[in-house]
């Protein structure tokens, strides 16, 4: 299942897939997976991306509203 609040943050702040792995140090592919719900990032992966979002990890990952 696709991490929607992942792909809408990202697409309101026009970056590619690209732009947001390099930001937290991950391969695009990886990303790309994460983004839709075919691989689960680490603690640290998940830390990274929620800081660059400007979220908790909670409400990136977990938080379903």
């Amino acid at each position: 299942m696709r991490n929607e609040k992942m792909y809408q943050l990202r697409r309101e702040r026009g970056l590619t897939q690209k732009k947001v792995a390099m930001a937290v140090g991950i391969t695009q592919s990886a990303y790309a997976m994460i983004e839709r719900g075919r691989r689960y990032p680490r603690k640290d992966t998940m830390k990274k991306l929620a800081d660059f979002f400007g979220l908790t990890v909670d409400e990136l990952f977990f938080d379903e509203n």
